[in-house]
């Protein structure tokens, strides 16, 4: 079997409201781009998540921030993480 018929591998990374960098690993498919040997990278990539709460800015400010967690698909970042507290613009719509 060549190295072509195994799916590939892809790191997202994304910052998370309080700054941290985290890094996600999965098949490229998980993520919702298929990779091949020209693939131009950096690339868009999506991850499926839940919605687990709605919290307001402690400091006063008008952004709420959200707490999702990545288990639809069992993604989570390379300590085990996988609840996050986001700023809604790294949302976007459900598919399908």
């Amino acid at each position: 079997m060549d190295r072509a018929s195994f799916p590939a591998v892809a790191r997202v990374v994304f910052t998370d409201a309080q700054g941290h960098a985290w890094s996600l690993i999965d098949k490229a498919a998980i993520f919702g781009t298929d990779l091949d040997p020209e693939s131009a990278l950096p690339r868009p990539a999506v991850v499926r998540c839940v919605v687990k709460e709605f919290r307001d800015e402690s400091d006063g400010s008008s952004v709420p921030l959200v707490l999702v967690s990545t288990d639809p698909d069992g993604v989570a970042a390379e300590d085990g993480t996988a609840v996050f507290l986001v700023s809604p613009d790294l949302l976007g719509p459900t598919a399908g």
